[in-house]
């Protein structure tokens, strides 16, 4: 026990290091086991899309020039919350929400999750993985 001590007193920085860490895993972890909807791949999200599944584009307008996913409705990640009560009609379908990388997707996930849709799936990877893995974009 004595050593332990002793590498503790000698090494403050490094054991204060290894506790952040660890809080950070914790959290990261925590928050996977706790949030309500799925994180998918692009292949997963084909699967889906050719179940009906209703897709939504979360990116900004000028994030479109690059394409979508066909038939996905798009409703911008800044004006969302003004405009979910457009797309409560769709709250019984699974619902796959994507942005350009994932990050502001999962956003939305916990907001549409939080106002009673039943399914929902989050692309990870976003818009990029989608393609990344060569799957078919719309150009308007």
């Amino acid at each position: 026990m004595q050593d332990y001590l002793n590498f503790i007193s000698n090494n403050p920085v490094l054991f204060s290091l290894f506790f952040v860490i660890l809080a950070f895993i914790i959290f990261h972890e925590f928050r996977n086991f706790t949030q309500k909807f799925t994180s998918i791949s692009p292949q997963e999200a084909v699967f889906l899309i050719n179940k009906d599944a209703f897709i939504l584009d979360v990116r900004e307008k000028t994030e479109l020039e690059q394409g979508s996913i066909k038939n996905s409705k798009h409703i911008s990640y800044s004006s969302f919350k003004s405009s979910i009560d457009s797309i409560k009609k769709y709250s019984n379908k699974p619902t796959i929400v994507y942005c350009k990388s994932g990050v502001r997707s999962s956003s939305i996930s916990n907001i549409l999750t939080k106002n009673n849709f039943d399914e929902v799936y989050s692309i990870k990877g976003g818009f990029e993985a989608w393609v990344s893995e060569n799957l078919p974009v719309v150009k308007s």
